[in-house]
């Protein structure tokens, strides 16, 4: 990829290494970013968030950040990993970082945008950016990319999952919107194979509206995936007492019970197999 200058001097520069999608953060946003630090003279790591296992996250524009990540990282999208590059005067200048950066080091960054949102404010506000969060997964998702939406979702879900001191109608809306981002992020945990993950994102889904139908057929399907026939009809049998016409339920069951039948008869045929008398050498 091409290297962008960020600075008139070429001070900050920025190559991308993965491409990231939708937009780019704005003013203020609150961020989250995993990155990866390195002194350029000697190419030694000295910081990163990965090895933590902890995403970092910070308010644009706040003080909290060098420079050079205040002009890099407004220029990411969601899912972009960029190498960034600055001299210490957009990095840690003169003082360094004590034991760990030397005075006026020049420094590269490998660091992924994981998301972005707004400051939380007014329960409407908290509402509206919501929605707006949720949108922006669903783009993600459609797009193939799970895992960063899946990211946007959990942020989406932040902003509305303890909301309570609020008009009655806006409660009402920050609970529908969060039982629909319990799922989509559920949803989320099918498509990447975490299937545990699923069944506990659509339980908090049910305890929160126990007629979601929607949410039992993502528990019977994370359950069907985990080769745990028996759960998955139970909860495919709940879903059709509330709903018993429902096609999507129906044609699962029927899925789960011939899948609990093959499993079935693989098995006879093993334990026949282990058990079946030895026949005497000739």
């Amino acid at each position: 990829m091409q290297v962008e200058q960020l600075t008139k001097d070429g001070a900050v520069t920025k190559r991308i290494i993965k491409e990231g999608l939708g937009k780019t953060p704005e003013p203020k946003n609150i961020v989250s970013v995993h990155y990866d630090a390195y002194l350029v003279d000697t190419n030694t790591k000295f910081d990163s968030s990965r090895d933590r296992k902890t995403e970092f996250t910070f308010q644009l524009r706040d003080s909290k950040v060098i420079e050079a990540w205040e002009l890099a990282i407004p220029t990411m999208k969601v899912g972009e990993i960029a190498e960034v590059i600055c001299t210490s005067d957009y990095g840690y200048g003169d003082k360094g970082r004590k034991y760990l950066v030397p005075s006026k080091a020049k420094l590269r960054f490998e660091v992924e945008l994981l998301g972005f949102w707004e400051k939380s404010g007014t329960a409407p506000e908290r509402i509206a950016a919501a929605h707006k969060k949720k949108n922006e997964g669903n783009e993600l998702f459609q797009q193939g990319a799970i895992e960063t939406a899946l990211f946007t979702y959990r942020k989406a879900r932040e902003y509305v999952k303890d909301l309570w001191d609020c008009e009655p109608e806006e409660l009402d809306e920050a609970r529908q919107l969060t039982v629909a981002l319990h799922l989509n992020i559920g949803a989320c945990h099918l498509k990447l194979k975490q299937y545990d993950n699923a069944i506990d994102t659509c339980k908090e889904a049910l305890s929160r509206d126990h007629t979601n139908i929607k949410a039992y057929y993502r528990l019977s399907q994370a359950y069907m995936e985990k080769g745990e026939y028996d759960a998955s009809l139970t909860f495919i049998n709940l879903g059709l007492e509330l709903k018993p016409n429902d096609k999507s339920l129906q044609a699962l069951k029927k899925s789960v019970e011939q899948a609990q039948q093959k499993y079935l008869k693989s098995s006879t045929s093993l334990y026949r197999k282990m058990f079946s008398t030895p026949q005497p050498e000739e």
